[in-house]
């Protein structure tokens, strides 16, 4: 499988990105292991592996997807230097520091340091705390410092944010980040096409790690009332399940399935570096590889054609927003 480079990182990364988002809970460990050793197989070695501070079970006050990963990476023999491995770190409300929550996750999952720490500012909008940018980036540069990540990222942020967090690093001398998980799909294109952040992407050499491209499976054709987990973006699912039949007709027009179509369309976008999905079964997984032949044999250009006239979701929310 070929890779792309992680921004100015020079990290080498798959296409594809296997989350966690609440995935192991709903799966037994024999199936999680299936899971992962088919992934490293097929050429698939990017983890996302959040501690989560909720759970796709109502009873469970903490999720626990990520100790089920860390058994199961185990278990299928994927030792720690062939993969990559990602955490979450929330920002704001009544959450401890950075280095703290590493210090309670990273045993979770059973590793002693991150690949990649992303920061998170769920807690923040929640609690009203502001984006305080330049204790991001100071918190960031001691976990690094501390060998706890080799590099860090941003999930949601205005492109001003994220500029301020550049220059501020670059001129303390700190560790820029590299990465930015934003939403983005073929019916919700707003946050990673928006012109001032491909400007600061441009400017700082970052990529992104796209997010929710299936709209929780409901594009590629499974109810909404399926999904099992909260929605997404303000919108995002009921706008998929207008559209699905439509994008449906586009991907057998293609030779392709609808999950292929929606990953290629993401991949197409040369500042995206990987896809991020919760896959749950093999069968989703070798699916979802076919979104790399099919970018190859149709191209960018003809797979953005192919949807050019796909009705957008109105309701988007716009990068650095955060649904209420």
């Amino acid at each position: 499988m070929e890779r792309n480079t992680l921004g100015h990182s020079g990290l080498q990364v798959p296409p594809l990105t296997l989350g966690s988002y609440h995935v192991y809970d709903r799966m037994s460990q024999e199936e999680i292991v299936d899971l992962l050793r088919t992934a490293v197989d097929a050429g698939i070695n990017w983890f996302d592996v959040g501690h989560y501070a909720s759970a796709a079970n109502p009873e469970r006050r903490v999720s626990d997807t990520d100790i089920r990963f860390g058994w199961a990476r185990i278990a299928a023999g994927i030792k720690r230097e062939d993969y990559i491995h990602t955490e979450k770190l929330w920002f704001g409300g009544p959450r401890p520091t950075f280095k703290a929550q590493l210090a309670e996750s990273l045993p979770r999952a059973q590793v002693d340091a991150a690949d990649i720490v992303i920061e998170n500012p769920d807690t923040a909008y929640h609690f009203g705390t502001p984006h305080d940018m330049k204790d991001i980036v100071t918190q960031m540069a001691g976990v690094i410092d501390a060998g706890l990540s080799r590099f860090w990222g941003i999930n949601h942020a205005t492109p001003a944010e994220i500029r301020e967090a550049c220059e501020f690093a670059d001129r303390e001398g700190m560790p820029l980040p590299t990465v930015l998980q934003l939403p983005y799909s073929a019916i919700a294109r707003r946050m990673a096409e928006d012109p001032d952040l491909v400007e600061v992407m441009t400017d700082f050499d970052l990529t992104i790690q796209a997010s929710n491209t299936l709209a929780v499976g409901v594009l590629v054709g499974r109810p909404a009332a399926q999904a099992g987990r909260p929605l997404g973006p303000d919108g995002m699912t009921a706008h998929a399940e207008r559209v699905a039949g439509e994008f449906a007709q586009i991907a057998e027009s293609l030779e392709a399935t609808p999950a292929q179509l929606a990953i290629a369309f993401t991949l197409a976008n040369p500042h995206v570096a990987s896809v991020i999905a919760g896959m749950s079964k093999r069968s989703q997984l070798e699916d979802n590889l076919g979104a790399i032949s099919l970018l190859s044999r149709v191209g960018a250009a003809g797979i953005r054609d192919a949807l050019s006239a796909l009705p957008q979701n109105e309701r988007e929310l716009s990068v650095g927003e955060l649904e209420n």
